[in-house]
């Protein structure tokens, strides 16, 4: 059984090791290329975990595997590029979970231009961090990369505004990550 194979079991999402869907996730912004061996497509944070677990499993086994998170891919460091598993998060991990006043829960792949949108129509604000590449940029890379854009020295970066994440840690257990105090 190949990893594509294996992986297909543990989730409900789409894994994938076509020419063409490698192709597509073996670019980024960056100068860089990689080709992953498959590319996984998580419907939920618990596909996200089984995939996490596997390769947490399978290196404790001694097999050469890894996951590299991916959203819009319009990182230009190369950061979302692996020779392996390619966890692509726009596909179904990209909605919008609840806008109040002042805060947004949202998954990793939701593009800043659909976040923007709710958040202007609901409550008249913005993300203020403001990326340049906000058109073509998701949350989760926005998150992962704190990034900033043209309002950034008067309002700060991503990272001044995350209050809370929910995460997958290594081994595939699942945690909520907040400060102390906000």
């Amino acid at each position: 059984m190949n990893l594509r194979e294996r992986l297909a079991q543990l989730i409900k999402g789409d894994v994938a090791d076509d020419a063409e869907t490698l192709k597509k996730y073996s670019r980024d912004t960056s100068v860089f290329e990689r080709t992953p061996r498959v590319v996984v497509f998580p419907k939920d944070a618990d596909d996200v975990a089984a995939v996490v677990k596997y390769v947490h499993d399978a290196r404790a086994r001694g097999e050469e595997v890894s996951v590299a998170p991916r959203s819009a891919g319009t990182d230009m460091t190369g950061g979302p590029l692996t020779r392996s598993i390619s966890m692509v998060f726009t596909k179904y991990m990209n909605a919008v979970r609840s806008i109040t006043d002042n805060a947004v829960t949202a998954q990793p792949g939701i593009y800043y231009r659909d976040l923007e949108k709710q958040t202007l129509a609901k409550n008249g604000k913005l993300i203020p961090s403001y990326p340049a590449s906000r058109q073509l940029c998701a949350f989760g890379g926005m998150i992962s990369n704190n990034s900033g854009g043209e309002l950034t020295l008067r309002y700060g970066k991503t990272n001044d505004f995350v209050r809370s994440l929910e995460v997958v840690l290594s081994d595939g257990s699942k945690a909520t990550l907040k400060p102390l105090s906000f």
